[in-house]
């Protein structure tokens, strides 16, 4: 039976049902303001920006996390304001959404916001909302398909289905695992991995401390996988094209599956990609090309040289630390810029991240797109780098690939479930102090 549109609509007014109709607004012509200076401002900023990067957002709160503030200084359509809230603060904005969980305080912004005529959103209390960015109810929204936190509900769905991917995963490798041990028995498994093992020297496992670190430090700061790995491996003596071969190597994996990500989100910017790609790969061969028949011969010039790169990596981290605001300006030579960087992470182990990625943001760029754009390049110069080496060198150097990657294993989830929860500035500045010693203690070994 079919039902006219007009008394459809009737009908759902009779039985005051709460429909919603979606409507999508353009940010980048707006003045927002967001009261709050926690973990969900500081999300709720990420994905305002990756959206509508111009748009004018001002964030007011007593206190505000270091990750938001760090984030926040990369742009400067975005001003940050240390104190509690009042009225004024809503002068001249056309939409406010506010983070704090103070039911008093968010009905009192609410209040304030309508005699302004200003539009007001709040992830935590529904009722007190203009307008939401997902449906309230639960209900699937055809047309909407991006939201900026979604409601209790879809959060619980999401829940639900992050449950059901990781039951699946347990399953997929006790199946595996059922698979293996049915071939092969437990005992012969043990006997074979404890002679192996014994046959590895202690050196291994500092080369697994080396992974551990890069991995920790580049998963919380989304860089320094190569210089911090580089320093360990320089300090322990491993040989110069083996360092940055294996470093290469291991780090190709987790490089493609970072571009992947950026590249499913949008966060690659087709334009610096192909004027980064080409000269980044050239860069990497010939910095791979040079090391592998240069290395060896010319070790102990060569060894303090990278040191003091290493070092003033250490420095730029540091920098990267202090760094305020910066007006954006034109990138002129990104190709230049990215033959250096494949050339020095190649010659060096590492540098690609530091050099490249913070060179760009330096200059105003969206971090969004630089991160995505250089995050994906950099899949293609480690995979030059590495072939080129396996090319000239050989798999001799296979433990401190598998310490490198063994390392990193570990580290990873440690890494996800610190990141975002320690100050950033401190971290900046603990790997760029570590960073920094262990290249002068080369320089001394090598001086001395």
């Amino acid at each position: 039976m079919s039902v006219a549109p007009g008394k459809e609509i009737h009908n759902r007014a009779e039985t005051g049902s709460n429909r919603l109709l979606p409507v999508f607004i353009r940010l980048d012509h707006l003045r927002l303001v967001l009261i709050g200076g926690d973990t969900a401002a500081y999300e709720q900023l990420q994905a305002i920006l990756a959206e509508a990067p111009a748009a004018g957002i001002k964030i007011t709160a007593p206190r505000i996390i270091p990750e938001l503030e760090v984030f926040a200084s990369y742009y400067t359509n975005v001003s940050l304001i240390r104190k509690s809230y009042s009225p004024g603060d809503l002068f001249d904005a056309d939409l406010a959404i506010i983070t704090e969980r103070d039911q008093a305080l968010t009905e009192q912004v609410r209040n304030d916001a309508r005699a302004r005529r200003v539009m007001v959103y709040t992830p935590y209390y529904s009722f007190l909302c203009d307008f939401y960015t997902a449906s309230p109810s639960g209900e699937k929204i055809t047309t909407v398909t991006n939201t900026v936190v979604n409601s209790t509900s879809l959060q619980a769905e999401k829940k639900w289905q992050r449950i059901a991917s990781r039951f699946l995963f347990a399953f997929f490798f006790m199946f595996i695992g059922h698979l293996i041990l049915s071939y092969i028995p437990f005992n012969r498994l043990l006997a074979d991995g404890t002679a192996f093992f014994s046959t590895l020297d202690s050196t291994f496992y500092w080369m697994i401390l080396a992974g551990f670190l890069a991995q920790l430090v580049d998963g919380m700061l989304g860089m320094g996988y190569g210089v911090v790995s580089a320093t360990v491996l320089l300090s322990l003596g491993v040989k110069l094209p083996a360092i940055s071969g294996s470093i290469h190597t291991a780090e190709m994996f987790s490089s493609a599956a970072s571009g992947y990500s950026h590249y499913r989100f949008g966060n690659v910017n087709r334009k610096l990609f192909k004027a980064l790609l080409i000269p980044g790969v050239l860069g990497a061969v010939a910095g791979a090309v040079l090391l592998s028949v240069y290395g060896d011969r010319y070790a102990m010039y060569i060894r303090p040289l990278l040191a003091c790169y290493t070092l003033l990596l250490g420095i730029r981290i540091l920098r990267t630390g202090f760094r305020g605001t910066k007006q954006p300006r034109k990138v002129k030579r990104a190709g230049w810029l990215a033959a250096a960087g494949g050339f020095l992470d190649s010659f060096g182990g590492g540098g690609w991240g530091p050099l490249v990625t913070s060179t760009l943001i330096a200059k105003g760029k969206t971090p969004r797109y630089v991160i995505g754009s250089v995050s994906i390049t950099e899949f293609f110069v480690t995979l030059a780098s590495a072939a080129t080496f396996f090319s000239m060198l050989g798999i001799s150097h296979w433990p401190v690939i598998a310490g490198l990657i063994i390392g990193g294993m570990i580290a990873a989830p440690l890494a996800a479930a610190l990141a975002g929860k320690l100050p950033l500035k401190t971290m900046f500045l603990g790997v760029g102090i570590l960073v920094i010693a262990w290249s002068i203690r080369i320089l001394i070994q090598a001086f001395l």
